[in-house]
């Protein structure tokens, strides 16, 4: 008898050599907590609730191991398994205790508490088997706050070379991008994003990587960050509002359906359950963070119906009515005057009549920037060579002539004798665009130019005449 309690003991200290979290008991019991983490993620529905969760970390086996006098030779070990909650049916459970002396009896009666630990464990990879499990909804918030806390505990763990600073850094002081699992410390994404939110360039704020999104055709599908995962890297509140601010400005600003106040004071966006008010930043999630480039389509009849001037003026009542979401004024998307009513015909305000001011502003746009040949936006050089890259749509462009240059060689347009408007005027103007007519452009900034200059030679010519006359 002695020698079989020296075998069960030398047994259970071997395993705790192999298994440190093991547990020894007294007399000859153990127990242990085996980590359930499955290759993929376990779907759970939680009653009565038909909405499926995938949680790809689940709280552990309890397994407890008792050695009879008799183990190894004449008896199997006596094993029980529990898990806390219980998730595991109880089918499974059984099939699990059941094979502990199976096992036994393939060993022939020798030792074989390893075999069977290491059968759990790989089971565990394919979550025993499981392809689906219906829970109550009582122990929703327990599995998934585990699952997120095991997630955490597990990365902060692990070593990662980041791929801006490539240097290694510990989990701890990373980030996993939720949509990717690209992994950069937290460092180099604060920087990078808070400074794409200064700058107001929120399109990039995606993932870093070179490789996200790309597909076979080399193009790239990556989408813009959630307010929720910035918070979560994490960005300060102020950033993240500025973020989603800024977003939803710039889709405002692109859609020809959205008419803004006419009051000057005010020129609030109409209020749209398309783009809402930005509320609470903390609870928009990726629905509300979908990239510039896609857009809602709409019916082939409303795309044609684009601006106030074609909207809906054959129809009467709510079709016209809209209301301003910062100043709340009530007005008419077709006259832009203040709301007159159901039954009174309107005719469209002439979109070409513009204010002093805002005259005196395109006048400066049209005089001091270059527009860029790909979306139009106006580009200022505040300094550097001609070579400009649009903020906007990132297109390579020359500054001078306003003509499209190739990525891969933007600088053989300035070297080229051939373009005699730009030929080795690559630096002209390195300290900004404040020639006032003093430098000549091309394209279509050069023939304003042009016809600038005759306007004021028929103006002078004039004046002389009437000088001459008197």
């Amino acid at each position: 008898m002695a020698s079989d309690d020296d075998e069960r003991a030398e047994e259970l200290e071997t395993l705790q050599s192999i298994y440190p979290e093991l547990v020894l008991d007294e007399p000859f019991a153990a127990h242990i907590d085996l980590l359930v983490a499955p290759t993929k993620p376990l779907p759970i529905t939680f009653q009565p609730s038909q909405h499926v969760n995938r949680i790809a970390y689940l709280p552990p086996l309890r397994l407890d191991v008792q050695l009879p006098p008799q183990y190894p030779a004449h008896a199997p070990p006596t094993v029980h398994i529990t898990t806390s909650p219980s998730w595991l049916p109880f089918d499974t459970v059984q099939r699990l205790e059941k094979e502990a002396n199976s096992l036994w009896q393939e060993y022939s009666g020798g030792q074989m508490l390893f075999a069977y630990f290491t059968y759990l464990q790989e089971a565990a990879e394919t979550t025993f088997d499981l392809s689906h499990v219906s829970l109550p909804d009582g122990v929703k918030a327990e599995l998934l706050d585990y699952s997120k806390c095991m997630k955490k505990e597990l990365f902060d763990k692990e070593t990662f070379d980041c791929d801006v600073c490539l240097e290694p850094k510990k989990g701890s002081v990373c980030y996993r991008m939720e949509r990717c699992n690209h992994v950069f410390c937290i460092a180099c994404l604060q920087d990078y994003y808070n400074n794409c939110i200064k700058e107001g360039d929120v399109n990039n704020v995606k993932c870093m990587s070179t490789d996200c999104g790309k597909q076979a055709s080399g193009k790239r599908t990556d989408r813009l960050l959630s307010p929720k995962e910035l918070l979560r890297i994490p960005l300060s509140l102020e950033a993240v509002e500025r973020y989603a601010k800024i977003k939803r400005k710039k889709k405002i600003e692109a859609d020809p359906t959205i008419i803004h106040c006419p009051r000057e004071w005010c020129q609030g966006a109409m209020r749209t359950t398309k783009y809402p008010k930005i509320k609470d930043v903390q609870e928009m999630d990726d629905s509300d963070s979908e990239p510039e480039d896609i857009v809602e389509t709409l019916p082939q009849e409303e795309q044609k119906q684009t601006g106030p001037d074609k909207r809906r003026i054959g129809t009467t009542g709510m079709d016209r009515l809209a209301v301003c979401e910062d100043c709340t004024l009530a007005f008419c998307m077709v006259c832009l005057a203040s709301w007159h009513g159901d039954f009174v015909r309107c005719e469209p305000r002439d979109s070409t009549q513009l204010t002093e001011e805002d005259q005196a502003s395109l006048n400066f746009i049209m005089k001091n920037t270059s527009p860029c040949p790909t979306c139009a936006v106006p580009c200022q050089k505040s300094f550097g060579c001609n070579h400009m890259t649009c903020f906007q749509c990132k297109t390579h462009f020359c500054y001078l002539c306003g003509a499209w240059l190739t990525p891969e060689n933007p600088y053989g347009h300035f070297n080229n004798p051939k373009n005699k408007s730009c030929f080795n005027r690559l630096m002209e103007m390195a300290e900004g665009d404040m020639a006032d007519g003093q430098v000549q452009f091309g394209g279509a900034r050069g023939a304003d130019q042009v016809a600038d200059f005759w306007e004021q030679e028929a103006i002078r010519i004039q004046m002389e005449i009437n000088a001459q006359d008197s």
